[in-house]
């Protein structure tokens, strides 16, 4: 303890200071208690900082000096997931990032222990040679009760993240057990993940008042991402804001996804906001928004989208689905960053048998509009559909849709060379289009052998218990508002 005081001491010397009047304040506060175990750490500066510099903070327990965590400027990997937890989420982060005056610290996953005190050390090098005085604070007694958790980024509640509750429901309660996880508005910037937990709710206060966000792509952490074994750390978490694999009835509801990603300036434009990875499960996203620009929405098994609104503009929705229905919802192409005057694809299947719908689009609006950088769609640049890769199935249909002048003449777009086996676009199915204003829409030029009967429709989207009637071997799911 001595050496940790000397240390302390030392790193508190004056040396050249952010300005001689600059002020901050620290969160959470000196001498805080009751802090949730997921804290960030905060800096609010009375003005904008530097970026972050050499040096780093560090987080002692205060009992025994111990240093129990190191965060430096730059990118870090982190192993998302409880203490316990066999299979974590192995991905790249910058643990150190500076919004306006506002500098945030996030630890790598669970790393604070309930009812114990730390010291926060910041290296005066860290912020312009601020010179931050060490601060303690206590983690709360005891892991909340019950399963009905909420998430506040500063008010009262249980977690401080989406993903401190998502680590508590995973390490303390049965698999089967629901839980709900309750996030007041606010923006949480972190990847998130969810493994081997059914039935959980992560339910927002307001749709556009909570945005889960964070910058991934596969330029940052490749491909599509999977939990990793102790003896595989590989940093294999894959490129979207929120993996979830391995658990079933999972619901998103009123809330907001965002991945920052700009396919213009980044290394790899593929950034999905969420990936469903379980060929048996099922996920819900009812009131929800979703917002990327390649491939923001990535699924399988089976999963049922309403009234949501998801945004982007290359195979936005995409994935290996049985069952994907998006009805009454809002599927906005937006302007591309990379090709401005392109326009791109809404879907690409990859469904994995030819009985199985695929993706489903029921009563819904295909809108445009402006993409990160602010260019719009141009006119008929954009495809309902382009075809998967041979070994799987083009299962895509929409069905009483409403479409902008953004969607080609021709609907489809142009089928490549494939092998015969592939049958490219032998499952799309178009039916009932309409325009915004809910005037029938003119499908001449549209790619021939695709128009659907009302006989066809009825027989197999006539319900949302027959489009996901396969569930479970046949025994169906028929979810309800």
């Amino acid at each position: 303890m001595r050496k940790l005081l000397s240390v302390l001491f030392i790193a508190a010397l004056p040396l050249h200071c952010l300005g001689a009047d600059a002020a901050w304040q620290v969160a959470p506060a000196a001498h805080a208690t009751e802090v949730p175990v997921d804290t960030p750490l905060r800096i609010v500066f009375d003005r904008a900082p530097p970026a972050p510099g050499a040096g780093s903070v560090r987080i002692f327990r205060a009992a025994d000096g111990v240093m129990v965590d190191e965060l430096r400027a730059g990118e870090d990997v982190d192993s998302i997931g409880h203490a316990q937890q066999e299979y974590k989420r192995v991905v790249r982060y910058t643990p150190i990032t500076v919004r306006e005056t506002t500098a945030t610290i996030r630890l790598h996953s669970a790393k604070l222990d309930y009812d114990t005190e730390y010291t926060v050390m910041v290296d005066s090098s860290v912020f312009g040679n601020a010179v931050i005085a060490p601060w303690t604070f206590r983690t709360r007694a005891a892991p909340p009760a019950g399963n009905n958790l909420t998430v506040d980024d500063a008010g009262p509640a249980d977690f401080r993240t989406p993903q401190g509750a998502l680590n508590h429901a995973m390490r303390t309660l049965p698999r089967a057990t629901a839980v709900s996880i309750n996030i007041a508005n606010g923006r949480y910037d972190q990847l998130l993940y969810l493994r081997g937990k059914d039935n959980v709710t992560l339910h927002g206060e307001s749709r556009d008042g909570v945005v889960l966000e964070a910058t991934n792509n596969d330029g940052i952490n490749p491909g599509t991402g999977a939990g990793r074994g102790p003896r595989s750390p590989a940093a294999n978490g894959g490129r979207s804001v929120f993996l979830i694999e391995d658990a079933d009835m999972v619901t998103l509801d009123n809330l907001t996804l965002v991945n920052n990603t700009v396919r213009a300036q980044s290394k790899g434009g593929q950034a999905e906001t969420l990936v469903f990875n379980n060929d048996r499960g099922r996920l819900v996203a009812r009131n929800a928004s979703f917002f990327s620009e390649q491939d923001t929405i990535q699924v399988k098994g089976y999963s049922w989208f309403h009234r949501t609104l998801i945004a982007g503009n290359v195979d936005f929705i995409w994935g290996g689905a049985r069952a994907a229905l998006f009805e009454d919802s809002e599927i906005r192409t937006v302007g591309d960053s990379a090709q401005p005057t392109g326009g791109g694809y809404i879907v690409q299947a990859r469904t994995v048998a030819a009985s199985e719908p695929g993706f489903v689009f029921l009563d819904s609006r295909l809108t445009h509009g402006p993409g990160p950088l602010g260019n719009d769609v141009p006119a008929g640049k954009s495809y309902l559909a382009r075809q998967g890769p041979p070994t799987t199935w083009d299962s895509v249909s929409f069905i009483r849709c409403r479409m902008d002048r953004h969607i080609a003449a021709q609907g489809w777009a142009p089928t490549k060379p494939e092998t015969p086996e592939a049958t490219p676009g032998a499952g799309w199915g178009e039916f009932g289009s309409m325009d915004l204003g809910g005037r029938t829409l003119d499908v001449s030029q549209r790619t021939p052998g695709h128009q659907l009967t009302a006989q066809q429709v009825a027989a197999r989207f006539g319900s949302r218990q027959l489009i996901f009637k396969s569930f479970n071997n046949g025994q169906g799911w028929n979810p309800t508002p």
